[in-house]
């Protein structure tokens, strides 16, 4: 019987939120900091920080870039932009920014 695995790539990254109060992350880079309110992760799309009450990490694995948790999730926040490499509107910046 021939195995089959699924094969993440990092530079996908999606959000499925369940109920408000089930996340399940792809394409996470790191964890930055957590507590019971807050989490801050450093995702392919930028910095995201969820806010909420009673919020614990459920899964992490980082060579796959998934993430999950759970708790009363309130907000999911990107707070910094992702840096994208060559394009053409950093290239325009650069010119007349």
């Amino acid at each position: 019987m021939e195995r089959v695995e699924e094969i993440t790539s990092k530079d996908d990254h999606a959000l499925t939120l369940t109920s408000r109060r089930h996340l399940a992350i792809s394409g996470v880079q790191q964890v930055d900091s957590f507590d019971d309110s807050h989490i801050a992760l450093e995702t392919d799309m930028g910095r995201l920080v969820l806010r909420g009450h009673n919020l614990k990490i459920h899964h992490l694995d980082l060579e796959r870039g998934e993430f999950e948790a759970f708790g009363e999730i309130d907000a999911l926040t990107y707070t910094q932009r992702a840096k994208t490499k060559g394009s053409f509107g950093s290239s325009w910046q650069k010119l007349w920014g």
